[in-house]
This record gives C-alpha cells, sequence and structure tokens, in this order.
C-alpha cells in the first residue's frame, strides 16, 4: 500500500528521459530524438506518451511581468501500455517545428517537454532547451537591417495586442534595432519588426519610430504622433535586392 502511494506521488515511478538527435532546428524543420523509459519498482499501466514544444511569454498583470507557457505543438507517441520494473524502453520521435516558433534570441526560450501518461499518478516529466535558429527568409532581413546600420537590441516574446495578432496565438515576438550607423542614425529613434512566415515567404509589421527634430516633431512624439506602422512582404527570389527594398520603405517615414 505505502509502495503505491509513493509511485502515485513520483517516489518509484517510471522514468522518463529525452534524448535529442541534435538541439539546434530552424522552424519549418522537424526536431529528431529518443525517449527513454525506465521501469520503476513495480510494473506500471503508462496511459500514453506525449511530447510537446513549449515556449514562454510576457504578460502584464497588475503592473507586474509575469511568464505565461504556450504549447508551439504536441504530438502523442504511443496508446496505453505497461512498463515493467526496471525495464528499459526507448521510442524515436519527430515534432514538427512550426513556423511560429520564436528564435532563441534575447530571453525568448523554447523547450521540448517530454510526459508518461499515468493514471491516479504525478505524470513524470522531463524538459529540454532547444536553439531555434532563424528562418533563411528572417535572417536576410536581420541581416539587411544589420547592412543598413541597425543594431539588434532587444527581442522580446510578449502577449500580442489586437493590432499585431496572428490567428490563434496568443503573443508575438518582436525585434527592437537602434540605428548605430548608416543614414538612418539620426533620423530614426528605432526599428521595431514583427515576423509571420510561411515556407515560400515572409511577412514583416514594421514600427518606425522616428526622433523628434525641433518643436513640431517634439510635440508630435508626446502625442505619440511619431510612431508609423508599414508591412510588407518578400519571398526567396527578392533576398538579392533585400537591403534596397528595406531601406526604400523605411525612407517613406523619415
Amino acid at each position: 500500500m505505502l509502495n503505491k502511494l509513493l509511485r502515485s506521488i513520483g517516489i518509484g515511478s517510471a522514468r522518463i528521459d529525452t534524448v535529442l538527435k541534435d538541439s539546434t532546428v530552424v522552424p519549418g524543420s522537424y526536431l529528431r530524438g529518443e525517449v527513454r523509459i525506465t521501469g520503476g519498482n513495480a510494473a506500471q499501466e503508462i496511459e500514453c506518451i506525449y511530447m510537446a514544444l513549449v515556449t514562454d511569454y510576457e504578460i502584464e498583470v497588475d503592473d507586474s511581468t509575469v511568464n505565461r507557457s504556450f504549447q508551439l505543438a504536441k504530438t502523442r507517441l504511443c496508446d496505453r501500455f505497461v512498463v515493467q520494473e526496471g525495464q528499459e524502453l526507448v521510442m524515436p520521435f519527430s515534432i514538427l517545428v512550426p513556423l511560429y516558433t520564436p528564435v532563441s534570441m534575447g530571453k525568448s526560450k523554447v523547450w521540448v517537454q517530454a510526459g508518461l501518461g499515468i493514471k491516479s499518478a504525478v505524470d513524470p516529466q522531463d524538459c529540454d532547451y532547444v536553439q531555434i535558429r532563424p528562418h533563411v527568409l528572417m535572417g536576410a532581413f536581420l541581416h539587411s537591417a544589420e547592412q543598413l546600420g541597425f543594431r539588434l537590441y532587444e527581442v522580446d516574446v510578449e502577449k500580442a495586442s489586437p493590432r499585431f495578432a496572428q490567428g490563434a496565438l496568443p503573443f508575438v515576438q518582436e525585434f527592437e534595432f537602434k540605428p548605430a550607423s548608416g543614414e538612418f542614425r539620426g533620423k530614426l529613434d528605432e526599428l521595431e519588426a514583427i515576423f509571420s512566415l510561411s515556407d515560400q515567404s515572409a511577412t514583416v509589421i514594421l514600427q518606425i519610430d522616428r526622433r523628434a527634430r525641433g518643436i513640431g516633431g517634439m510635440i508630435f512624439e508626446s502625442m505619440g504622433l511619431d510612431e508609423s506602422y508599414f508591412q510588407f512582404s518578400y519571398g526567396h527570389s527578392d533576398l538579392a535586392n533585400l537591403d534596397t527594398y528595406l531601406a526604400d520603405a523605411i525612407r517613406r517615414f523619415c
């Protein structure tokens, strides 16, 4: 009876461990690895094995910033089975990394979470962090911004405002740039970008914050009228000219 009680709270229960084939992936690709299950001190019925790709985002609550978790993807690896005492099982897995997965920049974190579903017990879980590299279309934009003299200053994953909501996602990843050199230094305070990706194209929402100049500029800034929003899309065939395309878009609001 005591052993059963201990297993129900995870003591002497089956254990799970995730081994990733490669912990660095790109949105749109597959994260692969294997799940290793080790039986506890008695046979246990496992209702399922599940894998989830998870991130967190910031939200303001009562003037404080707190984190909320969000499952980017989830898959069920198998149905009910019994793991015997001390038995070791290995099960391969692959899970698609969605195109809207935040990249690993700034405070942004993504992890894979594996779990065993055990009836009337605490589910054993294992978490491993994953490095998400930028998709080629996003990477091209980041490179073009750098070529134009912008320095990536901050990257946040935060609750989406109605203006920037992307489908059912509760968050957006926001990239904030400062003009460190080039023609836009002294003209802009900052440039912010939010991406929406497909396999063939990227859509970027730009927030262009102009630097206040003179009394008129200061008045506009105090009224929040120094910010402009602009949306544009580009595909793989546009990458060679993306520097020019981005510069022309920003000049419209300087």
